[in-house]
């Protein structure tokens, strides 16, 4: 893989090879953006072709010994850390300041990627703050994130923003279709131009989760712990959004051949009825109402709500909708 192989992050990409075109290669980058766009792929190929024996056009060849020791996980001056247990904590950034200050061993440039770099805790954030401020000249930071709004002030300004998209839907099906043969309306819908997210979907699973979540939001059960993070927070109410359509679609054409979500089984509203009767019954304005509090809710994530209050208040959005 090479930037050639990154789809849709022209602009992203511009940058990136810019600053190989022109031998400006920053000390540390942020790449931003959602989950399952190319983030992670962009920042190893970066690691690739400021280290490759054999550049072209300014991208890796991805064949020379080099590219292939990178790709493998096994190249001594690239280096990588993520969240254990969803955090990081300064025990990995005192070891990754050591792997960072030490002098290269055969490549250009010693590279670390710090994956989900928003879970630092408090003390590995101030902690890796000073080698962002003072970083060895042979050296190159990536920080990957989806949520960058949940990095600190003094780490964002002393990195170089590298923003990355979703992907136009058309695009991102075609993607979908060619590394999976085929792909679902649905699948699609809830990846939300991230291929990464669509290639890598367990629908039936998620689907099976979020009916189950329902039902104990209708039963009065408490499932506050149903997530572990905001990413998975996020994903539910993605599905919500597209369970809500499937209820308007059905009460305006009167049919359900093009409803994404189909059967919910034996799924039963918080007065025991049976679902598909409380649904026809519902309030057009109540369910459009509840979809806009939903999206509007999902834009205050970064603001790193509580789980609990967060469950809380969709469980009675959604009970709302349907009474």
């Amino acid at each position: 893989m090479a930037f050639r192989d990154v789809i849709g992050q022209k602009q992203a990409l511009r940058i990136l090879q810019g600053t190989i075109r022109k031998g400006r290669t920053p000390s540390s980058f942020m790449f931003s953006g959602d989950r399952g766009i190319g983030k992670h792929l962009a920042a190893v190929n970066y690691a690739k072709t400021v280290n490759c024996l054999q550049p072209e056009d300014f991208d890796c060849c991805d064949k020379c010994i080099s590219c292939k020791k990178i790709a493998a996980g096994g190249h001594p001056d690239v280096a990588s850390i993520s969240p254990e247990n969803d955090v990081i904590k300064i025990e990995a950034i005192r070891s990754a300041e050591e792997f960072i200050h030490l002098k290269t061993f055969e490549g250009n440039k010693k590279v670390l990627l710090v994956d989900d770099a928003d879970a630092m805790n408090i003390s590995a954030a101030n902690a890796f703050l000073k080698t962002l401020e003072e970083p060895p000249s042979d050296s190159l930071i990536i920080l990957i994130t989806s949520e960058a709004g949940s990095l600190p002030d003094t780490i964002r300004s002393r990195c170089s923003n590298v923003v990355f998209r979703p992907l136009p839907t058309a695009e991102c099906k075609r993607l979908a279709e060619a590394k999976m043969g085929a792909s679902t309306e649905l699948v699609l819908n809830l990846a939300g131009g991230r291929p990464g997210l669509c290639i890598a979907y367990d629908f039936a699973q998620d689907k099976k989760l979020f009916i189950s979540s329902l039902q104990d939001i209708f039963s009065g059960a408490s499932s506050k712990d149903i997530w572990k993070d905001k990413a998975e927070i996020r994903q539910w109410l993605d599905m919500a959004a597209v369970f809500i359509r499937d209820i308007v679609i059905s009460k305006l054409t009167g049919s359900e051949k093009n409803l994404l979500f189909g059967n919910v089984g034996e799924l039963r509203t918080s007065n025991n009825k049976p679902f598909a009767e409380s649904a026809k019954k519902a309030s057009l304005e109540r369910l459009l109402e509840t979809h806009q509090l939903l999206e509007k809710f999902k834009g205050l994530l970064d603001f790193n709500p509580n789980k609990s209050i967060s469950w809380n208040y969709v469980s009675s959005l959604m009970k709302g909708c349907l009474d």
